[in-house]
């Protein structure tokens, strides 16, 4: 890979070691936002931010605040678990603003097309232009390095749309999702 990994804050020993993936943002700088890898004092924020992203759907549920709060942490848990071991070359990032822990950006570097597994803000982030302005960083990386780009997308989800713009196209249905690619660049 010929991107280079700049970020200066150690990885602890319960996290995976460093990516090859580039961590400066040049275009989105002056806005505050950087990338840093997920440390352990992060969960909180982590499992904050999965809740938060579930929460459009558990809405309709006869649930207590405590009984969606206990399943959302289960579910993160058992999520960060299976990615973690079955996902061994990805990146886990934590993406903030001003210092601030607003959203997360899951990548798998694996041979093969750079997989977007996840990227989700909390809800002041949202629709201000953010995600789209990871979307097409990450696009340049991927062309810059001459690869071809996955990621799996509920039909429903706005940001459909936003990959669609991007050249991702869709491959087929898994399950409640979308798998989406997105050929590698063509040199020259």
């Amino acid at each position: 890979c010929s991107s280079r990994l700049s970020h200066n804050r150690s990885v602890t020993s319960t996290m995976r070691p460093a990516s090859p993936i580039e961590l400066e943002l040049p275009a989105l700088q002056k806005e505050g936002v950087s990338l840093r890898t997920v440390e352990a004092a992060d969960y909180p924020f982590l499992r904050a931010l999965y809740r938060s992203v579930r929460d459009t759907e558990l809405a309709p549920l006869p649930w207590t605040d405590a009984q969606k709060q206990t399943f959302c942490d289960d579910q993160f848990a058992h999520q960060d678990r299976h990615y973690r071991t079955y996902y061994t070359q990805t990146a886990f990032l934590v993406i903030e603003r001003a210092q601030a822990p607003i959203g997360r950006l899951y990548l798998n570097y694996a041979p093969g097309p750079l997989g977007v597994m996840d990227i989700a803000l909390v809800p002041a982030a949202r629709g201000q232009g953010l995600g789209s302005a990871l979307m097409q960083w990450l696009v340049a990386w991927a062309d810059a390095d001459q690869r071809a780009m996955q990621l799996f997308v509920e039909a429903d989800n706005p940001a459909r749309r936003l990959y669609q713009r991007l050249g991702f196209v869709e491959q087929g249905q898994e399950g409640i999702y979308l798998r989406m690619r997105r050929a590698a660049a063509n040199p020259g």
